[in-house]
């Protein structure tokens, strides 16, 4: 839901800025969790530093299952000579991945702590990660991000390298301050990289209402489960995915 303040330049003034109207904080049907198992398990060759990576053609796609309350997960397996696994996409119910069974995938990883405390624990360096799936020629299917540290000056932080194609940024939305804390909720800036500024080229998006996105003649929506930035200098949060246009499907649950 969009606030109706103008949206001042990210990082000037916070504190003098009127807070109004409130914001969305959380939007659960945008938080997409990914997750990865591998057998046999391999600790040391699962993951290269902070990064995982897997190529491999989708064997067997489960779709709607684990059923857990309202989020239901869609599986893609796989298997390489005695190796197994699969890479989870726990989405909200009726939400599956469309059918990428027999296609080959490029599925990458990301996770480490960046040099900022986070908003919550204070204490506790922010966590960078991301997932990137993508096509058989490279091409952009999804990014989950279930963590991205915010700065006071309007960045957000993301893996160097995870997703080259596009740039990200904050943006105030002159909305009301939560309640005893110093989080400011914000909506994200997406912006194709390496493109002279027009239209078309970057997208706004607000917590709880999805946007779309052009990036090489391919629609994405763009969804936001939540969005903060913090107004002492420790690191706020965007949790946000980017999926290619009918990559999402919906499917009918079970009894």
């Amino acid at each position: 839901m969009k606030c109706s303040e103008p949206a001042p330049v990210a990082g000037h003034a916070l504190a003098a800025l009127r807070r109004e109207s409130p914001c969305v904080a959380v939007w659960r049907a945008a938080q997409v969790d990914v997750a990865f198992k591998e057998a046999p398990e391999d600790a040391a060759q699962q993951r290269t530093g902070t990064r995982l990576e897997r190529r491999f053609t989708v064997a067997r796609q489960l779709r709607g299952a684990y059923r857990h309350q309202d989020q239901w997960a869609s599986v893609l397996e796989y298997e390489a000579g005695p190796v197994r696994g699969g890479v989870s996409y726990n989405l909200q119910v009726p939400d599956v991945l469309s059918d990428l069974t027999g296609q080959v995938v490029q599925w990458s990883s990301h996770r480490e702590p960046t040099s900022c405390h986070s908003t919550r624990d204070g204490e506790v360096p922010a966590l960078m990660s991301g997932d990137t799936l993508r096509d058989a020629e490279g091409r952009l299917l999804a990014l989950t991000v279930p963590s991205a540290p915010t700065t006071p000056s309007g960045e957000v932080l993301l893996p160097a390298g995870l997703v080259p194609e596009l740039s990200f940024r904050w943006e105030d939305m002159g909305c009301t301050l939560a309640d005893g804390t110093h989080e400011l909720d914000v909506q994200l800036r997406v912006t194709l990289a390496n493109r002279a500024p027009g239209p078309g080229t970057s997208v706004e998006v607000p917590v709880g209402a999805p946007a779309w996105l052009t990036l090489d003649g391919v629609r994405y929506v763009v969804r936001v489960a939540r969005a903060t930035a913090d107004m002492r200098g420790r690191c706020g949060q965007v949790v946000f995915s980017l999926m290619r246009e009918g990559l999402l499907e919906q499917a009918r649950p079970g009894p």
